[in-house]
């Protein structure tokens, strides 16, 4: 819920001129300071490998951001968001890949990811006389993949030494990662920009939310694959704010047609029932 109400607000923001790689960088510093307690709650010593798996991981899921953001500028958000329930897919054929997952992937999680895919290609379905961004689609699925690998990693690495400490250092690394980005933002970065920012600094600090919860899930409870499907669900609450609050906050894509709307609606649909298979 927290990543589609993100993801909305993300897509006003820009549509106000908030600037793609400047909410990016805010988002992503923003997202970081959350991590920043997770040391304080760790009951081991920072050790020089959790810096450096830290590092690695931060880099993938700095790039993931980085098409997220680009697929968002390009696309609508009850689009972009649920082709990245396309991500359980890609972190069950990673974990096959890397020889990582400790239990033998069942039929029930195979067929949920399964219907993930069905569901995009409904989402991705464009209406009649209407044309749909192919690179916004393209970024989409690459941020699938970016997150899908990192989330295939990551209970590894976590449970290789303290989870907290890494956690921190792949959200603190994150946040360094895009300060490298200032120099690319559209105008100057630091002046307020009373139209765009307060939607970019709304989204920034629920992504930071969804972070928190979505890194405790996998890095504690080593369940990629299922909570990912799970994860799936923040298309169907994409689809339903765009619906809901859409034209109250005068978003583009609110004033798309409604058979566009529930052919998505069914499309994230389909993934709850993957969700409903996992959990049974």
């Amino acid at each position: 819920m927290f990543y589609g109400l993100s993801a909305v607000l993300c897509k006003r923001g820009l549509e106000l001129g908030a600037g793609t790689v400047r909410s990016m960088v805010y988002s992503n510093v923003v997202m970081s300071s959350f991590f920043l307690p997770y040391p304080l709650l760790s009951n081991e010593t920072i050790h020089l490998s959790e810096v450096s798996t830290g590092a690695g991981l931060g880099f993938i899921f700095f790039l993931g951001q980085f098409f997220c953001f680009l697929a968002l500028k390009k696309g609508d958000a009850s689009l972009i968001t649920p082709i990245m329930g396309a991500k359980p897919v890609f972190v069950a054929l990673f974990l096959i890949l890397h020889g990582l997952s400790q239990n033998e992937i069942n039929q029930e999680t195979w067929a949920a990811t399964g219907l993930s895919a069905l569901a995009i290609g409904l989402l991705c379905w464009p209406p009649k006389r209407t044309s749909i961004s192919i690179l916004g689609l393209i970024l989409g699925l690459l941020t699938a993949a970016s997150f899908g690998l990192l989330d295939s990693l990551v209970p590894y690495f976590t449970f290789q030494s303290d989870p907290l400490n890494v956690l921190f250092f792949i959200f603190g690394s994150v946040g360094l990662y895009s300060l490298a980005l200032i120099p690319w933002a559209e105008g100057d970065f630091r002046s307020y920009r009373p139209q765009g920012d307060p939607w970019m600094w709304s989204s920034a600090v629920f992504m930071g939310i969804q972070a928190i919860l979505m890194s405790l899930a996998i890095g504690l409870y080593q369940l990629p694959t299922e909570a990912n499907v799970f994860y799936a669900c923040r298309g169907m609450w994409a689809v339903l704010l765009v619906a809901w609050i859409g034209r109250k906050i005068g978003l583009k894509e609110g004033k798309s047609p409604k058979s566009l709307i529930v052919r998505r609606a069914i499309g994230s649909a389909i993934l709850l029932f993957g969700v409903w298979m996992i959990a049974n």
